[in-house]
């Protein structure tokens, strides 16, 4: 199962960093250290690759959040979320980069890139309770904002997400 995982790692921050089209299966042999027999032992196509990939990262972020009831679940979601852009890159959210190579060609794997959307956003109006459903979709836009704002000003954008986060939950209704 290391070998797999070793996979898992390499394609990861090879497609984040590359592009999913423009990563070679030599590449990503290389860099996970395995013969290009084992990779296909593992991952009989690039479509079972790139879905296993979205799964294991979409999990892995979430399993860092607390739970909906926390008093502190959404400071954890922008903590998090900063967390991951220092020690994984502040280059764009790789579910959009998923989704954008996918869209027009693979249906299966563009539909996987935007659930993370859809669970981030489910996830941030479970913490709000169904009270306020403008408030919880500012603060999902605070937090792909964040994503996008990190290009030019780092990981800081997700921090001062937060912030903004955290305040309009302190002072209330959103209106629009």
């Amino acid at each position: 199962m290391r070998k797999r995982d070793d996979i898992l790692q390499a394609a990861e921050r090879l497609f984040y960093e590359n592009g999913f089209h423009t990563t070679s299966t030599d590449q990503l042999c290389q860099e996970a250290k395995v013969s290009t027999r084992t990779f296909y032992r593992y991952f009989p196509s690039r479509e079972i690759l790139t879905e296993a990939v979205m799964a294991a990262r979409q999990q892995r972020f979430f399993e860092g959040l607390h739970a909906p009831g926390h008093p502190q679940a959404i400071s954890q979601l922008f903590l998090l979320l900063e967390q991951w852009m220092h020690e994984y890159g502040a280059s764009g959210c790789f579910f959009i980069k998923a989704w954008g190579e996918y869209a027009r060609e693979d249906m299966r794997l563009s539909a996987l890139a935007l659930d993370f959307r859809y669970a981030l956003r489910r996830y941030i109006a479970e913490c709000l309770g169904s009270s306020d459903a403008a408030l919880a979709d500012t603060i999902w836009i605070l937090f792909e904002g964040a994503i996008t704002s990190a290009l030019i000003t780092g990981p800081e954008a997700a921090f001062r997400a937060g912030e903004a986060a955290l305040f309009l939950l302190a002072h209330g209704k959103v209106k629009i």
